[in-house]
C-alpha cells in the first residue's frame, strides 16, 4: 500500500528587527509565530535588556548606520527613534531649530530604515512610533516617510493604536504603519486589528486596580525618589484606581503616581499640587 506523502510544512515568516529597544514589538511578533533572525540597537542598556527577554535571537548592538548589508526576511520591523517627534520636544523646538535638526539627534533615521528596505525588499513592514510623528511640522516628517515607502513600491497604511483597547491598564498613543509589497498586495489586504477592551467590547478598560490591588504599596527600593521637581507638578499625574494609567515613560523622573492616597489638584495654568503624604511613582519593575 502506498503511503502519502505528507503535506509541507508551512512557511515560518522571517523578520528583522531594526531600532529594537528592549525587545517588546519584536516579543509579540514571536508570540505570532514570527521567527526574528536578527536585532539591533545602539542603546547596551536596551540590548541587555533584549537578550534577557529573546535570549536566541541574533542581536547586533551597534549604530545601524554602520552595517552596509542586511539578512533577507519576509517582514522589516523598525521603530526608529520618537524623540524629535513627540510633544514635550516639539514645545522647545524653534523655525531656527529646525533647520539644524540631524541624523544624530535621531529625526532622520527613518531614512536608515528605508535603505534597510531597499535592500531586504520584504513582503511586509512594520513602524510604531509616537503620535505626535503625524502632526510634527504640519506633517512633513511623517509625510516624507509615506513618501519614502511608496516610491520603493509598498502600500503603506497606518491607524492611531490605543494601548487601553487591548488590555494593556495605560493610556499610551501610538501611531503604526504597515506597508504591504505591491505584488503581494495584489492579493492580501492587511486589516488593524479590532479593539478588544473598552465601551464597545465584552470587556472593560483594565484599570490599576486590576494589576495593583494587593502588591505591596510602598515596596523599598522599587521606584524612583527623585524630588517632584517644577516640571512633574506642570500637569496631572495620578489617575485613580479605577482607571488605567497615564503612559508609562522610560524617563524615571516622570513616570505617573501610584493611585494610593489624594488626588492632585490643579492650581493654576500649568500648576498642579499634590495632597497628603501618599505620593509615589509607579513603580520601575514590571508587576510591582
Amino acid at each position: 500500500m502506498l503511503k502519502s506523502k505528507e503535506s509541507p510544512k508551512p512557511h515560518k515568516l522571517t523578520a528583522v528587527s531594526l531600532f529594537s529597544g528592549c525587545g517588546g514589538f519584536d516579543w509579540g511578533a514571536v508570540q505570532a509565530g514570527i521567527k526574528i533572525i536578527w536585532a539591533n540597537d545602539i542603546n547596551k542598556y536596551a540590548a541587555q535588556a533584549y537578550k534577557t527577554i529573546l535570549p536566541r535571537v541574533p542581536f547586533s548592538h551597534g549604530d545601524i548606520r554602520d552595517y552596509k548589508t542586511f539578512p533577507e526576511a519576509d517582514i522589516l520591523i523598525g521603530c526608529y527613534p520618537c524623540t524629535g517627534f513627540s510633544i514635550a520636544a516639539r514645545r522647545r523646538w524653534k523655525d531656527s531649530q529646525f533647520r539644524d535638526l540631524t541624523k544624530t539627534e535621531g529625526n532622520f533615521l527613518y531614512l536608515e530604515f528605508i535603505r534597510a528596505l531597499e535592500q531586504i525588499k520584504p513582503k511586509y513592514f512594520f513602524v510604531e512610533n509616537v503620535s505626535g510623528m503625524i502632526s510634527a511640522k504640519d506633517g512633513w516628517f511623517f509625510q516624507q516617510q509615506l513618501d519614502g515607502f511608496k516610491s520603493l513600491g509598498y502600500q503603506p497604511q497606518h491607524k492611531l493604536l490605543k494601548a487601553i483597547d487591548y488590555g494593556a491598564p495605560q493610556d499610551r498613543k501610538r501611531i503604526f504603519i504597515v506597508g504591504v509589497r505591491d505584488d503581494v498586495a495584489l492579493n492580501f489586504t492587511y486589516k488593524f486589528p479590532e479593539p478588544t477592551h473598552g465601551p464597545n467590547t465584552i470587556r472593560g478598560y483594565t484599570t490599576m486596580a486590576d494589576v495593583l490591588r494587593g502588591l505591596d504599596p510602598w515596596p523599598t527600593g522599587d521606584f524612583s525618589t527623585q524630588d517632584f521637581h517644577g516640571h512633574y507638578l506642570t500637569r496631572n499625574r495620578k489617575k485613580n484606581w479605577n482607571e488605567p494609567s497615564y503612559t508609562i515613560v522610560a524617563n524615571e523622573s516622570h513616570i505617573p503616581l501610584h493611585p494610593m492616597g489624594k488626588p492632585m489638584i490643579n492650581i493654576g495654568t500649568d500648576k498642579w499640587a499634590l495632597q497628603g503624604k501618599k505620593n509615589r511613582r509607579l513603580s520601575r519593575r514590571v508587576g510591582i
